[in-house]
């Protein structure tokens, strides 16, 4: 998003309803619970000016819509796949216009059985052109919420199957459901789910089939490097690779199988982040505080809802807080820091400048504990609680699906690297010397 994200729905988090219920919880009012599970657009980039947009060539439209490179070479189109750090030629073809239309159903052709790969490997599927999804959230002027238009999907194209591939293979077991007979299905939306609120993805608790999903919004794939090597050769932000993004959400995926749409299970972990719930005395809502490393204590709230959200000081039990400490309330009489400043003095630092909630703070931490090593040990150096929180709900997973031997021991655990391995000496080893190769760093 633009801003952080503003709205919240049931039908679209981590502790929902289904879609029929939807009359019985506004978006506002699970907004604060913590209940929105999304990524925003560019919270973590510090926006320069609005770049000015020309009309796109055919051969422009072709690349946003396939998510390929067209190259000229010799006279020719070559098609190529910017995936891994690498430049992967998928075909060629005579340049121009017949050109571009055998290249678009060759592409049509391993899209498919990339999709039958995946659904097959990972028993994950997904939406396809032209798909119902449910209707789109329109915020009205005087705060309230009705239902618009239905929102349609497409299929997704190579590199967001690309990205979503280089993903699952250390998110496993994530991206199964629940009782882990199938996995998430992941929805491409043509038009954004809250009107006048874009964001890059969502996790959805239940889709219209009942079942644990992931929406895309329109445009939050395109122009983003497909896998971190990608983000680093393009010199592109890391966190916004399409591989970052779903590892984010499926984070959100674990900790539905972990119920965390449970109250006294999301109120554990989020104790373990410096988060604390308290009760809204006006609306009875649960919010969220987060305290400093001095015990101070912040919330982010705003006045009304086209204000955009502000960090202000708070007390024990939520009330706002003015430069002297005296209650105060409305947000704009209240104490305020900009949201670097809340993360600096975090008593749990957060692992992105993302942490509207703790659900969020958390699957940005889960996000870097999975993706590689190099995110890993970024987590562990900065913010070693959030890391360890992350790397004990992790095994918990883990020890869920995939159970333990007759000792006791988990039959898995995840590699520095990320990847699952056999829970043998070498493993824990390799581990531990990793970890503790940072520990004595951050000690000097």
């Amino acid at each position: 998003m633009l801003q952080l994200s503003r709205p919240s729905h049931a039908d679209i988090s981590c502790g929902n309803h289904p879609d029929t219920q939807i009359l019985q919880a506004t978006p506002d009012q699970l907004r604060e619970e913590g209940e929105l599970c999304g990524r925003p657009g560019s919270i973590e980039r510090k926006e320069g000016k609005a770049e000015t947009t020309r009309p796109l060539s055919e051969t422009q439209e072709f690349e946003k819509r396939q998510g390929v490179t067209v190259e000229t070479k010799d006279g020719k189109y070559v098609y190529i796949l910017k995936l891994q750090g690498q430049d992967k030629e998928l075909l060629t073809t005579e340049a121009g216009s017949k050109g571009l239309e055998k290249a678009e159903a060759e592409l049509a052709k391993l899209r498919r059985e990339k999709i039958a790969e995946l659904e097959k490997t990972f028993k994950i599927s997904f939406s396809t052109d032209g798909e119902d999804i449910l209707k789109q959230w329109v915020q009205k002027n005087d705060c309230s919420w009705q239902r618009g238009n239905m929102i349609k999907a497409r299929s997704p194209n190579l590199a967001e199957l690309s990205g979503i591939e280089a993903a699952l293979y250390r998110a496993q077991p994530s991206q199964l459901t629940k009782d882990g007979s199938q996995g998430v299905k992941f929805y491409f939306l043509t038009e954004h789910y809250y009107k006048h609120d874009v964001a890059l993805a969502y996790h959805i608790q239940q889709d219209k089939n009942n079942r644990q999903a992931v929406y895309f919004e329109p445009g939050a794939n395109e122009g983003k490097p497909i896998t971190e090597k990608d983000a680093d050769r393009m010199n592109k932000h890391h966190l916004y690779s399409i591989e970052a993004v779903t590892h984010h959400e499926l984070m959100h995926n674990a900790q539905q199988n972990l119920n965390w749409d449970t109250a006294k299970e999301k109120e554990k972990w989020a104790r373990k982040l410096g988060w604390l719930p308290f009760e809204d005395p006006n609306t009875h809502e649960t919010k969220w505080i987060f305290t400093g490393k001095k015990d101070e204590l912040y919330r982010r709230d705003q006045d009304h809802c086209k204000d955009s959200f502000k960090w202000c000081a708070c007390g024990q039990h939520g009330g706002l807080q003015n430069e002297q400490g005296g209650g105060v309330q409305k947000v704009k009489d209240a104490k305020q820091f900009t949201l670097d400043q809340v993360r600096d003095l975090a008593q749990v630092k957060p692992a992105t400048r993302y942490f509207v909630n703790p659900l969020e703070m958390f699957a940005e931490g889960g996000m870097k504990y999975r993706i590689n090593e190099k995110r890993r040990q970024e987590l562990l150096a900065e913010s070693p609680r959030l890391y360890d929180a992350v790397k004990e709900h992790d095994q918990q997973e883990l020890n869920t699906r995939y159970g333990k031997d007759q000792s006791g021991s988990p039959n898995y655990i995840r590699s520095s690297s990320g990847i699952l391995v056999k829970n043998t000496a070498e493993a824990r080893a390799e581990v531990q010397e990793f970890e503790d190769k940072i520990r004595k760093a951050e000690k000097k």
